[in-house]
Parts: structure tokens; sequence; C-alpha cells
């Protein structure tokens, strides 16, 4: 098992920070990086894959820094980018041998490894298909089959379940944590549902700056009760709206039921209720936003 250490990691391009000062220390296991689009995940990532260089800080995989690892580190990442490249006219084994070339596999271990991941995403029967007939959902199965043909120690998904239907997203998020057993998977989204369950520890970012970072039953006690149900005459309904996070609505005759995220009781009779990963992220992002005011 391999251990990620990010200190003071900083990004900057021009006078934009993109990442602020950043220090995580990863291990295996599944570990989900949430924020909305613009978050700073993406460069995380890239500089987690020594694809960008940090403006300052350092990486260190298993106390080395990354830079004088080269093809070592290299050898031991898995990636699928957010925009996941590949020939349209090349089938499915086509192209897992033409990126198994660029990986440097030999021949006998590039198709018994490709046969392996082809059955592990789904893909088997499908394999004499060219990509350009494929759903979404099948080219990131493809994607993430590429990513492991070098059987990675760190594997880095960026949006992996972008544009996926529910159907696929689930398949692919029972994949993800399957994978995470005996590796480090370090998965960035802007769907909560994607983290929710798989993950063993979450990140939330938010414009450059790592929020907060933990399980989420760490991330619910360090809120503490923030999550209310009550009921709302349907003409109040737009105050508590305006007033409050408001996560969900249930229309009643002449009534309503909000779930409402807040640090206080937003109405006598409103009830407590438990704590969701999403209401957890509303309550940080909206925290964030009024600290900027």
């Amino acid at each position: 098992m391999h251990r990620l250490e990010l200190i003071g990691v900083e990004k900057e391009f021009g006078e934009k920070v993109a990442v602020y000062e950043t220090d995580l220390c990863l291990k295996h296991g599944v570990y989900g990086l949430l924020g909305e689009n613009g978050a700073g995940k993406t460069t995380l990532m890239r500089m987690i894959c020594g694809i960008l260089k940090p403006t300052r800080g350092v990486i260190r995989c298993d106390g080395i820094e990354i830079g004088q690892m080269g093809k070592t580190y290299r050898g031991m990442l898995g990636y699928l980018p957010q925009e996941f490249g590949y020939y349209r006219e090349y089938t499915a084994l086509r192209f897992l041998r033409y990126m198994a070339a660029l990986k440097a596999l030999s021949g006998v271990t590039a198709e018994k490894r490709i046969e392996e991941l082809l059955e592990l995403t789904g893909l088997t029967d499908v394999r004499g298909q060219k990509l350009k007939t494929f759903s979404g959902g099948m080219i990131r199965r493809v994607g993430i089959a590429q990513a492991l043909l070098n059987d990675p120690g760190i594997l880095i998904l960026d949006e992996p379940t972008a544009g996926l239907d529910p159907g696929e997203r689930v398949r692919f998020r029972n994949l993800i944590s399957s994978l995470g057993k005996d590796r480090m998977v370090l998965l960035s989204t802007h769907i909560v549902s994607d983290v929710d369950y798989i993950a063993d520890e979450i990140m939330i970012m938010k414009q450059g700056k790592m929020l907060r970072r933990g399980t989420q039953r760490q991330l619910a006690d360090s809120v503490g009760q923030i999550v209310w149900n009550c009921t709302v005459p349907e003409d109040n309904m737009e105050y508590f709206r305006e007033k409050y996070i408001v996560s969900n609505i249930r229309n009643g005759e002449n009534k309503a039921e909000l779930r409402i995220v807040s640090d206080r009781k937003p109405a006598p009779d409103a009830l407590p209720a438990d704590t969701a990963l999403e209401d957890i992220y509303l309550y940080l992002i909206r925290a964030e936003q009024e600290e900027e005011k």
C-alpha cells in the first residue's frame, strides 16, 4: 500500500489562486473529493498525477518527492481525466491494446490484463465493436479499464460519472467501491450521491480551499444538529426559502413539508432530523459564502 502526502501545496495561474495551501495524507481506500465546478478539484488531481507542478509545497509518495520518482511514480498511477480522449474508429480491444503499448506492457501481460479488465467492466461481449457506437457509460468503462491496465496502486478519477444515466452511475459506483479494497482511489465529483455510500473519507472543496475532511460521521459531528423538518403554510414557504437552505419540499394541501439546513431551529414546531452528506455539503458551502461577504 502506498502513502501519498501533500504538504503546503498551492497552485497559481498568474494572479489567480486555483488551489490554496493544502495538506493531505492519503493511504488505501476510496477518497471522495467533493466540490462544485471550479472548486479546484481537477487542478489538485493534476498536481497529484504530476501533470502540473505546484507553485508552492511538495507532494511525496512513500516519502519521496514525486518529481524525483519519474517513471516509477507514473507506473503506480492510473488516471481517468474528466475529458477522456479516445479514437472513435478503434474497437474496445484495439484501443486497450494501444494503451497497453503506451504503458510499455509486454504482449502476454497486456493480453491477460485486457481480458481481465473487459470482464471487470462488463465489456467482454462488445470488445469488437467500434467505440463510436458506445454509450457514454460504456466509454467511461473503457476509460477506467485503460486506467487499470498497469494495475496501479493509486487510481485518480476526475468526474467519472459525468453525463451518465442513473443506472450507469450506480454500476460505476459499485465498480469503484470494489477497486478501493486494495488500492488508493481518489474520486472527484460535484454529485454528492457519487461518494455518499462508497467513500471511506470525504474532502469538501470550494474555490481552491479545503473546507473540511473526514468520514461522514466525523463531518456530521463537526457541524452538529443542522437539519430540521417542519410543516409550514403554503403562503409562508417563500419566506423559509429565502431565509434558510431548503433541501427538500413536499407539497400538500395548503401546506408544505420542508427539510431545512440550519444551525438554529427554524420554527417552534421544527423537529430535528438525521444529517445526510448532502446537508453537510450545502451547510459548509453556504457558511463559506457567508464568510466571504
